[in-house]
């Protein structure tokens, strides 16, 4: 029995007590019904519906280490290409940040129960590797790739917010990915500002 289905029985148990007035019963059922989501594609991660709070989790967890695994990766090869000491220093801390969340994020996945399964698809790896790593391609350009897919921060995360919003249950993982996702914004915050500095007209 799911934790909602459980506090439904107790709510009418206590109603039916007259333990609790007509209104307080009817605000606590509509608070249960907008709180608790339960039943078959109830929960959404990235616009994909699971049946339960932990099937989302895990698909959540393994998407979500999938992807900084795979920005730690090219982060790294945009480190060796760089040769712009401002920018090979802000994107060490990035870099360190997103492979250290793909590790937590990992490990979470497991006490859960799951494993990694996703895999980032061979034609994003394909375009994404050569241009981070080119020393043909500026860090300007490189930054500025990113900040037009980061310039409205949190439409960027929405997926991931939105998704943390529907944990009841898990606090653990909840708090775990709120955090990770605060390191995000400083990791944008630091890519968009190093964006506008660089792309701007030098003084004569």
């Amino acid at each position: 029995m799911s934790n909602a289905d459980f506090e439904v029985r107790q709510l009418l148990k206590a109603y039916r007590k007259g333990v609790i007035s007509d209104a307080l019963f009817e605000e606590q059922m509509n608070e249960l019904s907008n709180g608790h989501t339960n039943g078959a594609g109830a929960y959404t991660y990235n616009e994909t519906s699971h049946a339960s709070e932990k099937d989302m989790i895990l698909a959540l967890l393994d998407e979500f280490r999938c992807g900084e695994n795979f920005a730690a990766e090219y982060l790294n090869s945009w480190i060796e290409a760089s040769d712009q000491e401002c920018v090979r220093g802000g994107l060490r801390t990035v870099q360190q940040r997103e492979a250290f969340h793909a590790q937590l994020l990992e490990a979470r996945l497991r006490e859960l129960g799951g494993s990694p399964q996703c895999t980032v698809p061979a034609e994003r790896r394909d375009k994404e590797l050569p241009f981070y790593s080119s020393k043909k391609k500026t860090d300007v350009e490189k930054l500025q790739s990113i900040a037009e897919l980061l310039k409205d921060p949190q439409a960027a995360l929405k997926p991931l917010t939105d998704s943390i919003a529907q944990i009841q249950d898990d606090q653990q993982t909840k708090e775990l990915l709120k955090t990770i996702l605060d390191d995000e914004m400083s990791s944008i915050k630091w890519l968009l500002a190093s964006c506008e500095a660089l792309s701007a007209p030098q003084a004569a």
